[in-house]
């Protein structure tokens, strides 16, 4: 594999690509295939490619979701390993993984030398639940000397997400997203937020277009971006259209921005005990 992080005078710098696509719920090997075009294209001169939720499959009907899904040793990851390889990038992407009888709304990181980590979303978004099960994990990898992890859409809204994946080591979080109208502005927020409050960089590709969920026409809001350790927006697509943009994120910024101050290690807020009384509720810290 070659490594492609530059290190010059104590710069570390990341080269990412965002893909912010339509897709065509359901059908798989449409979708893989405008995959391709954008690896083959992206793939040589950038360390990463993000892909927005369950790009490969979708948002389709339960059913049809249920039948699409495979294990993370199925052919669609298989695909993507041997994309990776051929490009010697790394690929983050969604899809359907069935695990048993459960299905879970999954996004997986591989790269030359296969799979590198998988995550299931947490937090389902409103009637998500008919369609898979909640996963109940956080986790992250070590690419290159730097900490990757994941996390899906919804989950964004919720700080503490973001806190688990960055108590982990985390440096770069990347967010597969299915955002719609009209909450894009939500999201654009979060993001900030989730960087800002965790000093890391965090990366979201959404999806554009044209859904269905039940019978109601979903429109897709774009808005893919990359956040610095400061909440500072680096790159940002503006546009509702299809569009791949790219940034090089300079991984040093992580210390730089704990220099003076760490919120992870110097936040108070480990509850110890929580009273209940007629007048009010009241939460005590550990000292």
């Amino acid at each position: 594999m070659t490594i492609k992080v530059n290190r010059r005078n104590g710069m570390e710098t990341l080269r990412i690509a965002l893909a912010q696509l339509a897709c065509e719920d359901g059908r798989i090997e449409k979708n893989l295939a405008r995959m391709d075009e954008v690896i083959e294209e992206y793939g040589t001169h950038h360390d990463l490619i993000v892909f927005p939720e369950t790009y490969v499959m979708g948002f389709p009907e339960r059913e049809v979701c249920r039948t699409l899904a495979q294990p993370l040793d199925g052919p669609v990851v298989h695909h993507l390993e041997q994309k990776a390889r051929e490009a010697d990038t790394l690929i983050v992407a969604g899809l359907y993984e069935r695990d048993g009888e459960n299905v879970y709304n999954t996004t997986v990181l591989v790269g030359p030398t296969g799979l590198l980590l998988s995550y299931r979303k947490t937090h389902l978004w409103v009637g998500e639940a008919s369609r898979v099960e909640a996963g109940n994990s956080f986790q992250s990898c070590t690419w290159n000397g730097t900490k990757l992890g994941l996390l899906i859409c919804y989950d964004i809204e919720f700080p503490e997400t973001a806190r688990a994946v960055a108590s982990l080591g985390t440096e770069l979080l990347i967010v597969t997203d299915g955002n719609m109208h009209p909450y894009g502005p939500v999201h654009r927020v979060a993001l900030q937020a989730r960087a800002q409050e965790n000093q890391i960089f965090v990366a979201m590709a959404n999806r554009i277009g044209e859904g269905r969920d039940g019978g109601e026409v979903t429109e897709f809001v774009g808005g893919s971006m990359i956040v610095d350790p400061y909440g500072r927006i680096l790159v940002e697509v503006c546009t509702q259209q299809e569009e791949v943009v790219s940034a090089s994120i300079d991984l040093s910024l992580v210390l730089e921005s704990r220099k003076h101050y760490h919120y992870l290690n110097e936040r108070r807020l480990q509850i110890v005990n929580l009273e209940k009384n007629s007048f009010d509720e009241k939460l005590e810290i550990n000292r």
